[in-house]
């Protein structure tokens, strides 16, 4: 699955390698990078990520501040140079995924990445939540999930649908499919994920959904009938 995360580090040299170890990660995109914990904290008014790359030792407030200070943190990977806080940084284990050391090596890199995924992972799983948050022309809007019908790729954007209305969200269909994770929601096609419980009709590789036509491809027409499970 893919994952999303901000570096914050207020050296610009370390900034750089961090992202470009990122860069050498499959399915590990860079939001942003920020030279501040200040800015950080202003980015996630507006910008979602898995997990922080956090700096301790920076000028105003300090990465092990800002844990301290801010209540609700993306996962946290520490980075610095001072191993001595590290005892100190796993009294927030509850968000602390892993502290290393710098010079940052890939391999290590890559072990601390694997971590957040797995945790990720297992934090979708047992989401059981009946309604969607998405986050549509600056605002963030609540969808039950029996009120939709389905979601379509829109060229660069993904198109939400109920009976009565749709939203669209800046996002690619593999991304919202990966969080996701509902029973009732399944991706059928490369551009279309469906309300399972909304099918009114299938033939051949097609569904009906509200009178709307939607092709299912061939790699997920088995998957289909085994969570439809017809008579």
């Amino acid at each position: 699955m893919e994952l999303r995360c901000i570096i914050v580090d207020d050296d610009e040299v370390c900034r750089t390698s961090l992202q470009k170890f990122c860069g050498k990660i499959e399915d590990l995109e860079v939001v942003a990078t920020c030279k501040s914990a200040a800015q950080v904290i202003e980015l996630l008014e507006e910008e979602w990520a898995d997990f922080i790359f956090l700096d301790i030792e920076m000028p105003g407030i300090s990465g092990m501040e800002l844990v301290k200070s801010v209540v609700h943190l993306p996962y946290i990977i520490f980075t610095t140079s001072r191993i001595e806080y590290a005892s100190q940084a796993f009294e927030f284990k509850e968000r602390i995924v892993d502290f290393i050391a710098k010079p940052i090596t890939l391999p290590r890199l890559i072990k601390a990445v694997e971590r957040v995924r797995e945790l990720v992972v297992k934090e979708n799983k047992t989401k059981s939540s009946e309604d969607i948050f998405i986050k549509t022309d600056g605002r963030i809007v609540r969808i039950q999930v029996d009120q939709l019908l389905y979601i379509e790729t829109v060229g660069d954007y993904v198109m939400f649908y109920t009976a009565d209305t749709k939203y669209m969200v800046h996002s690619t269909l593999k991304r919202i499919d990966e969080r996701l994770q509902h029973p009732q929601l399944l991706k059928v096609h490369r551009s279309f994920i469906i309300n399972l419980s909304k099918v009114v009709d299938i033939e051949d590789n097609t569904i009906v959904i509200n009178k709307k036509v939607i092709p299912v491809s061939r790699q997920y027409k088995s998957l289909l009938l085994r969570r439809i499970n017809p008579l």
